[in-house]
């Protein structure tokens, strides 16, 4: 499925949500569950996973977790 989302757009998250990173092995080794719905920037996409900035630091979120945000 391609993916409608950019490098640089916002997009919207719901409450619930992880958000994590993983290492060179692909194994998790640290999450985030969001608190309460956000907006997030993607700063690269992957096949799965959007990378977007939350708190000061990089994260990964699944692309079917994503919606349109604000542009």
């Amino acid at each position: 499925m391609k993916s409608h989302h950019k490098k640089g757009d916002l997009v919207y998250v719901p409450s619930q949500v992880n958000l994590y990173n993983i290492d060179s092995s692909g194994a998790v080794i640290d999450y985030f569950i969001t608190k309460k719905p956000i907006n997030l920037l993607i700063i690269e996409e992957h096949d799965k996973a959007y990378e977007v900035i939350h708190g000061k630091k990089k994260w990964l979120v699944n692309k079917k977790n994503v919606y349109g945000g604000t542009k």
